[in-house]
């Protein structure tokens, strides 16, 4: 069955560039084609990108990246004047397929985003993309820009990333409610940095990552700290606590009381030395601690503990003053 153009609805006409059909029209977002089609009816009032998105009901954000796509595929210019990077992709949109954007070197990873051609050429000749444009968009719940479409690429050509692990990392972003772009790259260049290049790495950083979450939560309510979420670097203290010395939150809170009698602000580093010595002096429980304190005041700070684990006492000023600085440094007490 073929389809043709209702002759009742040959009113009013407006042209639109061949290239929007044949080269766009299958990458395009709903959200930029939108844009392209109102502006190209209304392009003889020249409107700006706020009088575009109150005419579509969109975000302002919205209308200027899908302005963007289309300035950078050379389709649109802006302010009557050809921008020089839309003149440069309109020239080589016939050029051989690029090359992939990847990175000699993981250490030396940089934001390298690809433009409109480069999305083009790798869409064409590689189905696992368009496949991974796709899915992303299913995981996200939205269309995917070009925004988005650089972001994901990036992560593959220039981070390294395999397609069904970037949609893992997609997915694990979506389900702690942070899917913006920025944040998909700020973890997807971690991820490339530390190798995570198979399904079941992805999947034991992201136990990892979840476990470290849950922690800062459990944390957070005790200690009543406002942030809601941890930091890569309190995520490693978290980890380190939990895996490595096998410490559970009643421990780890109660060194965080330990830090908060010492010091005027949350310092992540007094909070590790202080379950690192607990660790060394053989400490498991809160009440293992505590039975410490008693035997010490007991002895008046002088004997060893019953139990045998050996008796350690800090200089408290010392310890206050390198208390923000990693690492910090212990010292015993001289018996008198």
């Amino acid at each position: 069955m073929s389809y043709t153009v209702n002759p009742r609805a040959w009113g009013a006409v407006f042209p639109v560039p061949s290239d929007v059909v044949d080269k766009h029209i299958r990458i395009a977002g709903s959200t930029q084609l939108k844009v392209l089609l109102w502006l190209l009816r209304n392009v003889s009032q020249a409107p700006d990108s706020d009088t575009i998105a109150k005419g579509l009901k969109l975000d302002r954000g919205e209308t200027e990246d899908a302005l963007q796509y289309w300035i950078d595929a050379g389709i649109l210019v802006r302010d009557g004047a050809v921008d020089a990077v839309s003149e440069q992709a309109a020239q080589k949109v016939e050029s051989k397929p690029s090359e992939p954007l990847r990175s000699p070197a993981k250490k030396e990873m940089a934001y390298i985003k690809p433009n409109v051609k480069q999305i083009i050429d790798r869409m064409n000749e590689d189905d696992e993309i368009r496949f991974m444009f796709s899915e992303a968009q299913s995981l996200l719940s939205k269309t995917i820009g070009h925004d988005g479409q650089s972001t994901l690429l990036m992560l593959h050509d220039s981070f390294g990333l395999p397609v069904e692990v970037i949609l893992m990392l997609v997915g694990y972003c979506v389900s702690i409610g942070k899917s913006s772009f920025v944040y998909i790259s700020k973890v997807g260049r971690d991820w490339g940095e530390k190798e995570i290049d198979s399904i079941e790495k992805a999947d034991e950083q992201i136990t990892k990552l979840r476990s470290g979450n849950k922690l800062w939560n459990e944390l957070r309510q005790l200690a009543g700290i406002a942030t809601p979420n941890p930091t890569k670097v309190q995520l490693n203290y978290l980890d380190c606590w939990k895996n490595e010395l096998n410490y559970d939150i009643e421990m780890i809170f109660l060194a965080y009381e330990e830090m908060a009698n010492n010091c005027s602000k949350i310092s992540f580093p007094y909070i590790d030395k202080v379950l690192k010595n607990w660790h060394k002096d053989g400490f498991k429980t809160p009440d293992d601690v505590e039975n410490a304190k008693i035997q010490r005041k007991a002895t008046g700070n002088n004997a060893a503990p019953k139990s045998g684990k050996r008796e350690v006492s800090y200089d408290k000023d010392e310890f206050m003053r390198r208390a923000l600085n990693d690492p910090l440094i212990y010292k015993k007490r001289e018996d008198s």
